[in-house]
Formats: C-alpha cells, structure tokens, sequence
C-alpha cells in the first residue's frame, strides 16, 4: 500500500471518528436537555402537591373557625364571622397561587437550561466533528508531502526525483 493510500485511509478513518464523537456530543447535550425537563416536570408535580396541601390547611382552618364560633353561640352566617371565614379562605387560595407561581418559574428554569444543554451540546459536537476534520486533513497533507507553496509544481515532496525548475 502506498503512503498516499495509506493517508488517505487514515484521513478517512479519522473523519468518520470526529464525526462519531460529534455526534456523541449532540446525544450528551440532549440526554441532559431530557434530564431537566424531567426534573421541570417534577418540580411541578411537588408544585400541586403543596396546592392541594395548602388548600387542605386553609380548608380544616375555615372549618375550626366555624365550629369555634358556632360553639360560642355566634350567628357564623353573617358578620364578622363569615368576613373571618372568608378571609382566612382568602389567604389560602393566595398561598395557593403563590406555590403554583413559583412552581412555575422554577419548572420555566429548568426547562431553559435544558435547552442551553442541547444547544452546548450541539456547538460541542459541530467543533469535535470540524477539529477532527482539520486534524484528520492536516496529518493526510503532512503525510502526502504537501509544502503549501504557491507554485502549483512544487506542492509535493517528490524527493529529488523528478525536477521542477530550469537547469
């Protein structure tokens, strides 16, 4: 096999691999885009959960309330045992609202980062894939005996056999 073909293979050999690890690098960006949005998707189930539990709270609150003001003799139909009532239910359904908000912008985090994870990722692969190419292209010149001169006769080593200039 001639040095040539040899290079040419290994040129060949070494782009496949660039391209290989490229592509890894875009899978690695995508596996941690899936595990933020993952961990998004939680953030919003342990978001309803604590909505749920708030509203339980807010619920047994209202429903103390009422039996201690019914217990003292007091009309809690109207007045201001109803306005407490209501107040107290109030507060819950803002709580409520404020959980879900920030379960919201956190699960929104979460699901930014994983898009810069794919994107990185991306970037990552594309610069593996093109440095390997460089790598590989270079060593396949270095090894044809390329020169980079200007005259097109004279970028290739040819070891003295064959002259290009005028005696």
């Amino acid at each position: 096999m001639s040095p040539q073909t040899q290079a040419g293979a290994n040129m060949g050999i070494g782009m496949v691999g660039s391209l290989m690890s490229g592509i890894g690098d875009v899978e690695a960006g995508k596996q941690q885009q899936d595990a933020y949005d993952y961990n998004a998707d939680i953030t919003m189930q342990n978001a309803g959960n604590q909505m749920v539990s708030s509203e339980q709270r807010y619920s047994a609150l209202v429903g103390k309330q009422a039996t201690a003001y019914a217990a003292s003799g007091v009309d809690i139909t109207r007045g201001s045992p109803l306005l407490m009532m209501a107040a107290t239910a109030g507060r819950g359904g803002k709580q409520a609202a404020q959980i879900y908000e920030a379960g919201t912008e956190e699960a929104n985090l979460e699901r930014y980062y994983g898009k810069i994870a794919a994107w990185k990722g991306k970037l990552q692969g594309i610069g593996t894939f093109l440095g390997g190419m460089s790598k590989s292209a270079t060593g396949y010149l270095n090894a044809t005996g390329y020169t980079g001169s200007s005259d097109p006769f004279s970028n290739y080593d040819t070891g003295g056999a064959v002259s290009s200039g005028a005696a």
